[in-house]
C-alpha cells in the first residue's frame, strides 16, 4: 500500500534523523526499571528539599518561567535531575536540591511528580487550536522534521525520555527553546534541540509554545 504524501515525508524525515531510530526503541521501555515509593518522593519533595517554592506543591507551578512537573515523564524527570547533579544541565538553583538526593531518592521524587495531574483545558478550547505547520509537516527545505515525531500530535511526547510539553507555560517553553539554540542547555540526545532550534525564528518559537501550551493537561474522561 502507498503512504500518503504526509506520512512519506514523516517517514523520511525520521529515517534522516538516524540517532532517533537507535534511541527510541531503548527509551519506549526506559521507564519499566524506575521503582521506588512515590510518597517518599512526596515527603522529599515538600519537606527536605523545599521543591515546592518553584514547582508548587503538586508539580504545578505558578512561576510562567517555571516548568510544571506534574503528569511530566518519568524517565525524563529522572534524567534531568541526574544531569543537574552532574551538572551537564548547567542550573545553580537545581544543582543545591540535587547534589546531595541519591539515584533512589530521586526516582522516588520523579514517581511522585510523574503522578500528579495539571489542570484541564476545555474540550471547546482544544478543538480551536491551531496547529502550527512546524507540528504535523515540519519544513523540509531548512531539514526541519515534524515536532510530532517526537512530541506526539497532543503534546504528550512518543518516548519516556522526551518531556511532555502539553499544558506548560508559553514563557518556559519560549525560554528552553532559546536556551537550546544559544547553546545554554545541551543536554538532550544528540544535540537534536540545538540543531533545530538554531533553523527557527523567534516568532516559530513562540507559535509552538502557545500551541503545546493550549493542549493543557490530560483530556477529561
Amino acid at each position: 500500500m502507498a503512504l500518503k504524501p504526509d506520512c512519506r515525508r514523516s517517514r523520511q524525515a525520521l529515517l534522516s534523523l538516524p540517532f532517533l531510530a537507535v534511541l527510541l526503541p531503548v527509551q519506549l521501555h526506559a521507564a519499566d526499571s524506575i521503582q521506588g515509593d512515590p510518597e517518599n518522593g512526596r515527603s522529599i519533595a515538600e519537606t527536605e528539599r523545599r521543591c515546592i517554592r518553584c514547582h508548587g506543591p503538586n508539580g504545578v507551578s505558578d512561576d510562567p518561567d517555571t516548568p510544571h512537573l506534574a503528569e511530566q515523564n518519568l524517565s525524563y524527570l529522572l534524567k534531568q535531575m541526574r544531569d543537574f547533579k552532574s551538572m551537564e544541565r548547567l542550573g545553580p538553583n537545581m544543582f543545591k536540591r540535587v547534589r546531595r538526593l541519591s539515584e533512589q531518592q530521586m526516582a522516588d521524587i520523579a514517581l511522585w511528580y510523574s503522578s500528579q495531574t495539571l489542570p484541564e483545558i476545555k474540550p471547546v478550547d482544544r478543538q480551536a487550536l491551531r496547529v502550527p505547520q512546524l507540528v504535523h509537516s515540519g519544513d523540509s527545505s531548512r531539514d526541519i522534521p515534524p515536532c510530532e515525531l517526537c512530541h506526539a500530535k497532543d503534546g504528550r511526547s512518543v518516548s519516556g525520555d522526551i518531556p511532555v510539553l502539553a499544558g506548560q507555560s508559553a514563557d518556559y517553553l519560549i525560554s528552553a527553546m532559546e536556551y537550546f539554540r544559544d547553546g545554554i542547555r545541551a543536554n538532550d540526545p544528540g544535540e537534536f534541540m540545538e540543531t533545530i532550534t538554531r533553523k527557527m525564528s523567534d516568532v516559530e518559537f513562540e507559535a509552538l509554545a502557545r500551541y503545546y501550551a493550549a493542549l493543557g493537561g490530560r483530556p477529561a474522561e
